[in-house]
């Protein structure tokens, strides 16, 4: 009994003395009322658990004292303290909800048995309730941050938009991700990943204010609504205050090793106000969403959403739709353009170029399809898997037709670095076994190479170790490699286009050729010269040491139907 509080309500003095004594150590507080009246006033004020209260007093008795009292709380307990024991008073107590009738004269032991009962009662009731409420509290709230889940933050966003509007003010939306969650819970673990989640929700609470919401949907997924914003350029100080707040690492400590986590998150931020209210809860999330990708593209903790971008972002999407249908709808095809030994003027190679054949466009080179794909690595990884494995097939039919071509093919870094690359390329030879590795080339751009030679497992050599051949794409366009030439595991180099397009007239280009030419010599690289629009370009690329060359001046990229007659004719 000692959680609960206690009304007593008894005018006579000597009877209050006493049941306060015999009280006094079995509740929380005891609350004394001379009269009904003074009853009701105490109860209001001070909310008690259990009301105690003789029947005749004076300026109200306890029977209309118990009425007022269970207008206010229906359910309250109550316990009546009397010498009444008729069988009317007894009916009547029953009926207006009388827990406990105690009668007089007082017997200590039975009063509080009786006021015992009662709060065992009670006890079972809060439990109920506080049962109630932890089920209620876990259908709405996230298990590990205690932040709210979607739903529940949908139906407190659209109280404060609709409050918001109300009061001439806009509503904040941000979508927040964490940076590099994936790997911090491959590093550290998943009970580092789940702390660095509650520090998140505990930082984005502290920098919010009460009225504000913050609910995490799921994985490193958070949502935030700032209300009440007089302008939009309020919100700036919330993000400062956000961005401040993880200024310091997580110190994370597992068998008493001590681990600094930096924890960095990519905000996408969008505005609800009068000229927006036509706006869906689900529409403004979707803008708040891809504000926060483009924030993450761009290196900056956040992004405002933009509705220009927002333009592009739908054409975007649509066209990764159309995309992602012409790969099962298998309505890519592969062109293939001739690569020359310039010294003897022979066709050697050819590259594998891939192209769109659009049931209505015709044929949609890569630089209009690409551009919206490079960030996405399911659709990257899937046509690429693609484009290798027409090669492989298009190998074995030339094979076994008498020719024995080496190709080459661009691999971008989304393929490279796939966790299945390798295994990818093993499956298919084991598919396509008159597939000889040495007559494929893979082509990577720079970028790959240096992040290679900085992995302790580097894939380079795992795909040369297969038999393939690799080749350096693009090269000059990344200076950095000059200093790195010699660790790289390559067998070739492409000298980019740009600078062989227009070597013949700028001086600057020619050098640029000619110095990444000798550079690759002194490694025992092979070179390619790409961009050659002219038989000109020829005769000053083989005196510069260059070895090969491809390009319009030699030929376009032509379908594979029509390879074997342009290599019999051109070889003759």
């Amino acid at each position: 009994m000692k959680e609960f509080t206690l009304l007593y309500v008894e005018d006579n003095k000597i009877i209050q003395k006493l049941v306060k004594v015999i009280l006094k150590t079995s509740f929380k507080e005891i609350y004394i009322a001379n009269d009904g009246k003074e009853g009701i006033k105490i109860y209001k004020d001070k909310q008690p658990d259990i009301v105690l209260a003789d029947i005749s007093m004076p300026n109200m008795n306890g029977f209309d004292m118990i009425k007022e009292i269970k207008k206010i709380k229906s359910n309250q307990r109550i316990a009546l303290l009397t010498g009444y024991n008729s069988v009317n008073y007894l009916n009547k107590a029953i009926n207006i909800g009388i827990d406990k009738y105690i009668l007089k004269p007082l017997k200590p032991q039975q009063m509080l048995d009786a006021l015992k009962d009662i709060s065992m009662t009670l006890q079972l009731e809060n439990k109920q309730i506080e049962y109630k409420r932890d089920l209620e509290f876990a259908s709405l709230h996230d298990e590990l941050t205690k932040l709210m889940k979607r739903e529940f933050f949908y139906k407190k966003l659209k109280k404060l938009m609709q409050d918001s509007i109300e009061a001439d003010k806009c509503v904040a939306i941000l979508s927040v991700d964490l940076n590099l969650f994936k790997t911090i819970n491959d590093t550290y673990g998943h009970d580092a990943g789940d702390a660095v989640l509650k520090r998140v929700a505990e930082n984005l609470t502290k920098s919010l204010r009460k009225e504000d919401i913050v609910a995490r949907f799921g994985g490193d997924e958070f949502a935030v609504a700032i209300g009440f914003l007089k302008k939009s350029n309020d919100i700036l100080s919330f993000l400062k205050r956000i961005e401040d707040s993880f200024i310091e690492p997580l110190l994370y400590v597992d068998d008493d090793l001590e681990y600094n986590i930096p924890i960095s998150l990519s905000i996408g931020v969008t505005f609800y106000s009068k000229q927006s209210k036509n706006l869906s809860i689900e529409k403004l999330l979707k803008q708040s969403d891809r504000a926060m990708y483009l924030a993450k593209g761009s290196k900056k903790m956040y992004k405002f959403f933009d509705s220009k971008e927002e333009t592009f972002l739908l054409k975007k999407e649509k066209k990764i739709q159309k995309i992602k249908k012409a790969i099962v709808k298998n309505e890519f095809v592969l062109y293939y353009q001739p690569v020359i030994d310039i010294k003897s003027d022979k066709i050697v190679a050819f590259e594998a170029l891939v192209r769109w054949k659009h049931p209505t466009d015709g044929i949609v080179k890569p630089d209009s399809f690409l551009p919206y794909i490079l960030d996405n690595s399911k659709i990257i990884c899937s046509l690429g898997k693609w484009v290798i494995e027409n090669v492989f097939r298009q190998f074995e039919i030339w094979k076994k037709r008498g020719y024995d071509i080496l190709i080459s093919v661009n691999i971008s870094s989304q393929e490279f670095e796939a966790p299945h690359f390798i295994s990818m390329l093993k499956e298919l030879l084991k598919k396509y076994r008159l597939v000889t590795p040495k007559n494929i080339v893979f082509e990577l751009v720079e970028g790959i190479a240096l992040k290679d030679i900085e992995t302790q497992k580097s894939s380079i050599a795992q795909v040369k170790a297969l038999g393939f051949k690799i080749a350096l794409d693009n090269f000059g366009t990344g200076y950095s490699t000059l200093s790195c030439i010699n660790k790289f595991k390559i067998d070739s180099i492409k000298i980019d286009k740009r600078f062989v397009m227009s070597m013949l007239k700028n001086r600057d280009d020619h050098s640029i050729v000619n110095a990444s030419i000798q550079l690759a010599k002194v490694f025992g690289y092979r070179v390619i010269a790409e961009g050659v629009e002219s038989k000109e370009h020829l005769p000053v690329l083989l005196d510069l040491g260059c070895d090969r060359a491809q390009g319009y001046g030699i030929a376009k990229p032509m379908p594979s139907s029509k390879v074997e007659k342009f290599l019999n004719s051109y070889n003759k």
